[in-house]
């Protein structure tokens, strides 16, 4: 009798789901938003994509957990109401399945938790630095951000930051990292090709932008028919730069972009070459629709 009690609640909440669903989405059938353009991407897109991947992630992985730690009572109450008694080793065996289910569970929910607060922390940064880059549009330059790369099958990634004014081109990475406690715990020093950070060194930040420039400056070469030549610029923000050699990229804090690169040595860029290297990036960069 309790089961089929489960059974047409369950049904029940089916078909009110499905009423109220269907209601909506006949309301707005004639209806429709009253703009049809595409916009730019933002600052931080494609992490605020991930986010809320993550946050679906999230709630799965808190239904798992407490299933798997109630699981011995809801099985207590199922048996208790068919009237079954069944013996201690049984009862046992099942508490000791629905702690290893809810040790696992836990794990995989402490997994997406940290690295959501990774995610986050990035999104944070890469809106930080843009709203900084954006200055620049006051004085001339042109601004783009979460430059999708797609030209590679099953591997999708971005240039968190494109910039294009009087003196060049430039590919920014925009690199975040919680600092320490100490004396020097919100200190980088950039020696040769590697970044001296307080708890070790790190060189992959620097190639990445180094192979961002790159590719941005191969592309734009074949998208303009002209040879174009893209600047690196890496941005750390709220840390302090110890500048101690030039490794070929230039390494900024997140409140020294809009000062510094109006003062970068690129390459002299005429009007006439910023509005098409503008429109030829604004082109493929202009992807959101709703």
């Amino acid at each position: 009798m309790f089961i089929w009690a489960i059974f047409f609640e369950s049904a029940f909440l089916l078909v009110l789901g499905g009423a109220v669903l269907g209601l909506i989405h006949w309301k707005n059938r004639k209806k429709r938003l009253p703009f049809t353009q595409k916009i730019l991407r933002p600052p931080g897109e494609s992490l605020r994509i991930r986010l809320i991947e993550l946050d679906e992630q999230l709630n799965d992985r808190l239904i798992q957990l407490f299933l798997s730690a109630y699981s011995p009572l809801i099985m207590a109450g199922l048996v208790a109401l068919q009237g079954i008694r069944p013996g201690i080793g049984v009862w046992i065996t099942i508490a000791f399945i629905a702690a290893i289910a809810s040790i696992w569970s836990a794990y995989r929910l402490w997994k997406v938790i940290n690295l959501r607060r990774r995610i986050r922390l990035g999104f944070e940064g890469e809106r930080h630095v843009g709203e900084a880059l954006n200055q620049l549009m006051l004085v001339g330059y042109r601004v783009f951000h979460d430059f999708l790369i797609t030209d590679r099958p099953r591997s999708i990634r971005n240039i968190d930051h494109i910039v294009i004014g009087p003196n060049g081109v430039f590919a920014v990475e925009t690199k975040t990292r919680r600092k320490v406690k100490g004396e020097n715990g919100a200190k980088v020093t950039v020696v040769d090709d590697r970044l001296h950070y307080p708890w070790g060194l790190d060189q992959r930040d620097l190639a990445q932008a180094r192979e961002d420039s790159t590719w941005l400056a191969e592309w734009l070469s074949k998208m303009s028919s002209e040879p174009v030549k893209v600047g690196s610029i890496l941005v750390l923000p709220g840390w302090f730069i110890d500048r101690r050699s030039k490794p070929g990229v230039t390494v900024l804090s997140g409140s020294e972009v809009a000062a510094n690169i109006p003062k970068l040595n690129g390459i002299p860029t005429s009007d006439n070459e910023i509005r098409l290297l503008a429109a030829i990036i604004e082109d493929r960069n202009r992807s959101i629709e709703y």
